[in-house]
């Protein structure tokens, strides 16, 4: 009888243990949710770790911006690309962390920090930018709120653009105002505002530039409003900062413990820098280690060449562990500021003026500090008001090194040549793989995942911007 009295005991015990074991297994002290200031860090990083990994930059970024060329394989450098993973990386890492930033606040509005949201919608715009660029029309007003629209609609892309430029005047208004709140967890300005506002009209100054064949009044207006309060030299530039201290804080495509000979130098990039004896050069390849010469590799050129064994790898500061995981630059702004002079936009200075600040702040970003070396070089790279377009381009895209993306879409905007008209890009030495695109991809695919689960907005957008096809030009692309 005792015995079973214990049973029971035992059960009636275990059962009222069941009842309470999300409050016993709780620690009130302390929080069941990310707090905003882990998901800024958060997102800062996995944004940086994606944009700059060895598939996204690599072999996407830096081979369509023509600067590498692959050497283990060479699909993708012939436009056959095999990770679709940037589109569903982004929206379900970075962007929904920067999201629950939002939604936190919304779920305790008496912790709000308007500040945080501000820097949160000034990192969503940049990402939501470079989505649109990359695929066209996006998910954007719809887009992070998979519990009540698991399938959103695509917005046009001509339509984004204008949003996000709106979107981000209206955080500088926030950012502001003195009593908007401290800006905790910020890897990338430290939680400073004053630089956030800086950054929010940088991003405003990339995407009124790009838009300027297409919307020409509306991007004047933008340039010359943000270049009154931008980036104002390098020391200002914004960048994750990777470091040594441990594998996972390492630049995602780094040689600390191997080397990296996946990728060689194109000779697009070789070929011009020596002939205009550009002292980055040792810095953006290095020499080829059989003869000490730089030889860069023909772009889209097969692997199975003889050649392979002696051409020029990156430079080791283009990878190294600390190298930085860069957002925007002080040298892209002000060859922004440049050609919009050159247009006879207002920006507070004059084409010349501008230039040569961008190519002074390209060299000095990558430690080329020597003034006596700068201004020889300039004399062989003057600038030129008849030919501004190709004379602006062809720097702009030598100060946008390891920035892959950025680079393959002013190269779309521009479509610029050599100073003097010499042809820059080339097609690729062994042909296309992608039997609709010649020379470069206009524009990358929707993933095969996206058309699979939402199908219908998938194709609507694809019928509406032209077909989804990589040779479909992105709406502001008009050369």
């Amino acid at each position: 009888m005792k015995l079973k009295y214990f049973t029971l005991m035992l059960a009636a015990s275990v059962l009222a243990g069941c009842s309470n074991f999300d409050t016993i297994n709780t620690d009130p002290s302390k929080s069941s949710e990310t707090q905003p200031e882990f998901l800024l860090g958060n997102a800062q990083k996995r944004a940086a770790d994606l944009l700059y990994g060895t598939y996204y930059n690599g072999r996407i970024g830096m081979e369509l911006g023509q600067y590498w060329m692959g050497t283990d394989k060479t699909s993708d450098g012939r436009f056959l690309f095999t990770d679709e993973g940037l589109w569903g990386s982004l929206y379900s890492g970075p962007l929904m962390d920067l999201q629950e930033i939002r939604n936190y606040y919304g779920r305790h509005p008496q912790e709000v920090s308007a500040n945080m949201i501000a820097v949160s919608e000034v990192m969503k715009t940049w990402l939501f930018h470079i989505l649109t660029d990359v695929y066209g029309d996006i998910p954007y007003s719809q887009a992070l709120r998979g519990d009540e629209i698991p399938r959103p609609e695509f917005d046009e892309g001509r339509k984004i653009y204008p949003a996000l430029l709106e979107n981000l005047k209206n955080q500088i208004g926030v950012l502001g105002n003195a009593g908007s709140g401290a800006i905790r967890g910020d890897i990338v300005a430290g939680g400073n505002a004053q630089q956030w506002i800086r950054i929010a009209n940088a991003l405003r100054i990339r995407i009124a530039l790009r838009m300027m064949d297409a919307m020409p009044a509306e991007a004047a207006a933008v340039l010359t409003e943000a270049a009154q309060n931008t980036l104002t030299g390098i020391t200002q530039d914004v960048f994750f900062p990777y470091n040594l201290a441990a594998a996972t804080n390492r630049f995602p495509y780094n040689d600390v413990e191997r080397p990296l000979v996946e990728f060689a130098v194109t000779t697009t990039l070789v070929d011009y820098m020596k002939s205009v004896s550009d002292p980055r050069l040792p810095i953006y390849a290095r020499p080829d280690d059989t003869n000490g010469q730089y030889v860069g590799k023909p772009y889209g050129k097969e692997e199975n060449d003889p050649i392979m064994i002696r051409l020029s790898k990156p430079g080791l500061k283009a990878y190294a562990g600390d190298a930085k995981g860069y957002i925007i630059t002080y040298s892209e702004i002000a060859f922004a500021l440049a050609e919009a002079a050159a247009r006879g936009i207002s920006v507070g200075g004059t084409a010349a003026d501008w230039y040569e600040k961008g190519v002074t702040a390209s060299m000095k970003q990558w430690g080329v500090t020597d003034e006596k070396v700068i201004a020889a070089y300039l004399e062989k790279v003057p600038y030129s008001e008849t030919d501004w377009k190709n004379v602006i381009g062809t720097q702009k895209w030598l100060a946008l090194y390891m920035q892959g993306i950025q680079a393959w879409m002013e190269r779309l905007r521009l479509d610029n040549a050599k100073p003097g008209g010499g042809i820059l890009f080339i097609a690729p030495v062994s042909g296309s793989l992608d039997p609709e695109v010649k020379d470069v991809p206009k524009r990358l695919k929707y993933p095969a995942a996206t058309r699979s689960n939402n199908p219908e907005n998938s194709k609507i957008a694809a019928d509406r911007i032209g077909g989804d096809s990589q040779a479909t030009r992105n709406w502001w692309d008009k050369q």
